[in-house]
């Protein structure tokens, strides 16, 4: 358990990761294949070389550290995040979005001639999504972007998704910074980050203080399919699964050899967009986590917080207190934290 208040620093947080602007396409005229095999495989299918109707369109800034920055500084902590978008009209209006959200923009990066990395979420029905992306000025931020007095200046590092060579060289970077310093890291990867950097990951053999995966994620990097083992093969003291309509599993390391496991389940509610919902659970599970000490406190939290984001239209989401306050008093048989 950490100690309330623990570490020194002008920020509780440095966010390291992807700002993006999303494009939301909501369409029905599309067809949801399922594939069996080893696990099944859901697949949407549109019409080859014909035009399919689209029920709306908006655009929305996003983007996953992004997204967790915009949780922890909702939730009362002070965060630095380094970024990075494109010289473009994209870029000005996530640069505009993250001051309105709280985040002070001046550590993101702006790389003149690139474009804003851009998402195109295609919302086929209820809690169903498909995404494209392109990286854009994402994958242009490298270990001279990372700037060692800003670790040195937070309390705790975290880490979301990364993806290109380049990228890879400031997460090695940041590591060695971190361990330097002695600062916590958090760990909230993507599924694509870890397609790319399997292999390196493992020769790293990489230890956080907090690791934050869903499922699939959990899954693919631990080759385990029963929950308690994927928590226990995860590089992190504590260690955190989401599951969907399942809740959220948690394993934290209480002794040498002892863990104690703990599952809550989620809260059911109108689901509006499922973008940013897992960014906004892992934001908010680590900042009320080391504001707390209590892993049940931040699960609880966590779980509100991503149903709250559930019922909001576009990745970031600015939630006032009040209303999570409100919320989980409204929700407080659901938010029961049980032992594994």
């Amino acid at each position: 358990m950490p100690k309330k208040g623990a570490g020194s620093g002008k920020y509780d947080f440095f966010v390291v990761g992807s700002s993006t602007l999303d494009v939301v396409a909501k369409t029905n005229d599309v067809e949801r294949i399922d594939i069996s095999g080893r696990q099944v495989e859901r697949l949407v299918c549109i019409s080859f070389a014909s035009k399919s109707e689209l029920e709306s369109l908006e655009l929305h800034p996003g983007g996953s550290a992004s997204n967790s920055a915009i949780m922890m500084a909702t939730l009362g902590s002070s965060v630095c995040l380094l970024s990075a978008v494109g010289g473009d009209e994209f870029g000005r209006i996530v640069l505009a979005d993250l001051k309105k959200c709280g985040i002070n923009p001046a550590s993101v990066k702006v790389f003149r001639g690139m474009a804003t990395g851009v998402g195109l979420d295609i919302l086929s029905g209820p809690g169903e999504k498909s995404v494209l992306v392109y990286r854009g000025a994402n994958s242009a931020l490298g270990p001279a972007d990372l700037s060692e007095h800003a670790i040195n200046a937070s309390k705790h590092i975290f880490i979301a998704s990364l993806v290109s060579a380049r990228n890879y060289g400031l997460f090695r970077k940041a590591l060695a910074i971190a361990k330097k310093y002695r600062k916590q890291v958090i760990f909230a990867p993507s599924i694509t980050m870890l397609h790319s950097w399997m292999q390196r990951l493992r020769e790293l053999k990489p230890s956080f203080d907090i690791v934050i995966m869903n499922y699939e994620e959990g899954s693919l990097y631990t080759g385990r399919s029963e929950v308690r083992e994927i928590l226990g093969l995860l590089p992190g003291r504590v260690a955190v699964l989401t599951n969907d309509v399942k809740g959220a599993y948690a394993m934290e390391k209480t002794g040498l050899r002892s863990r104690a496991y703990f599952h809550i389940a989620a809260v059911p509610v109108k689901v509006k967009d499922t973008t940013g919902a897992g960014d906004a659970f892992s934001g908010a599970f680590a900042a009320e986590y080391y504001a707390t000490g209590s892993l049940q406190e931040a699960l609880k939290t966590a779980v509100s917080a991503s149903a709250l984001k559930l019922t909001h239209k576009g990745a970031h989401f600015s939630l006032r207190k009040p209303v999570l306050a409100a919320f989980m008093r409204k929700n407080s048989s659901r938010l029961a934290v049980r032992r594994l």
